[in-house]
């Protein structure tokens, strides 16, 4: 017994040495020290602009919506749940951090539609009743999704001017036909989840997207497939269309025949394939699209904004995205893509990966972001 406890005693000595020279801190139970909190990111905005963080503390927020009554409410997703931020004071920061949804599955995106909230998670989704400034009772689930475990998990839930719900589902692989018919499209729904039918098929991943608040069009982000090297094929920006087929498997980037696919089953031709309204860089993984329809941006900044999420080291070794571009759209086509919020990425340092926006009551674009858990609030002049 005693040989025993000398040797725990040595192993214990070891492990102190170890920590010791290696730099590494120990609490009292061993757990390691706490981590340092989040900083904000040196973000950088057009001049005229300014940018502040809202809130805090929102690790993994994604998509965003806006309550009837102005509240921010955020969907997040390592935690389970939906978040709203009150500003009751107006100051700019939010007030405090109230979940009204929790225990959910992958929730990413939210939308309010006719006195509900509905959260779009993986399975399913999901509705709450809403009056009186609050989220009520149990979500209660509208329509069943197709379950993903790989890592296009995301759903995005909008609702377009003619009412009806608009639901993206992505792929469950890198490259293949599915046998589920409901993946790789946006699919339409009544507002109660029947009714159910492709609107656009061949969208890989087609993670944001927003109507037009000027010519009620749709439109969605796509990311581009993997494993076909550094350069190729591009992510989009697409204009999305009742019935339109955007290529994908079949054709990539500008209706290139998909080399990953050799021998599909099913064929579509190349005329039939809509090509991207806009090629983004290859693997810079575009997240949210949100059209700006406050009224304090000049009238140049009252367009679609997407947010970058940046690339990870098995897509590129060199990194880009990792911001915020304002899209110019003029009859339906886009005419241009310019930074808007700069630094989340700086010096080969990564300070954030902007996900989701929202235009808030109070005229500001807000932007968050689910790496380090801030939400900024983007304003216009004084």
């Amino acid at each position: 017994m005693k040989k025993m406890r000398e040797f725990l005693a040595a192993v214990g000595c070891l492990i102190v040495s170890t920590v010791m020279m290696t730099g590494l801190t120990m609490d009292v139970v061993g757990q390691g020290a706490p981590a340092a909190p989040a900083k904000p990111a040196p973000l950088q905005v057009p001049a005229g602009f300014k940018v502040e963080v809202f809130a805090a503390d929102i690790t993994g927020g994604r998509l965003m919506a806006v309550s009837p009554d102005g509240v921010l409410y955020v969907a997040r997703q390592p935690k389970g749940d939906v978040v709203a931020l009150p500003d009751r004071n107006g100051d700019g920061k939010a007030d405090s951090i109230e979940v009204v949804a929790s225990g959910l599955t992958r929730p990413h995106s939210v939308a309010f539609h006719k006195g509900y909230l509905y959260i779009a998670t993986n399975p399913s989704i999901l509705r709450m009743k809403y009056e009186g400034g609050k989220a009520q009772g149990t979500p209660e689930k509208v329509v069943d999704l197709p379950v993903s475990t790989t890592s296009h998990w995301t759903r995005t839930v909008d609702f377009g001017p003619d009412g009806k719900m608009y639901v993206s589902i992505g792929s469950s692989c890198n490259s293949c036909e599915e046998e589920d018919e409901r993946r790789t499209t946006i699919m339409q729904y009544n507002a109660d989840g029947s009714g159910g039918r492709v609107f656009a098929r061949g969208l890989r991943n087609a993670i944001g997207m927003d109507f037009d608040p000027k010519t009620g069009k749709l439109w969605a982000t796509d990311m581009g497939q993997d494993k076909q090297g550094e350069e190729f094929p591009p992510c989009e920006i697409n204009l999305i269309e009742d019935g339109k087929h955007y290529g994908f498997p079949y054709f990539i980037g500008d209706n290139v025949p998909n080399s990953d696919l050799p021998n599909p089953k099913g064929s579509l031709k190349k005329e039939l394939a809509v090509p991207p309204a806009y090629a983004l860089q290859p693997h810079i993984s575009p997240i949210g699209a949100t059209f700006y329809d406050g009224k304090k941006f000049p009238a140049a900044y009252r367009t679609l904004y997407v947010a970058l999420h940046g690339s990870s080291p098995t897509g590129r070794k060199e990194r880009i995205g990792y911001k915020v571009v304002r899209v110019n759209i003029a009859k339906n086509r886009v005419t241009s893509v310019d930074d808007f919020v700069t630094g989340f990425l700086s010096n080969g340092e990564v300070f954030g990966r902007p996900a989701g926006m929202a235009t808030g009551a109070d005229g500001a674009l807000y932007i968050s972001d689910d790496n380090k858990g801030f939400v900024y609030r983007v304003t216009h002049g004084k």
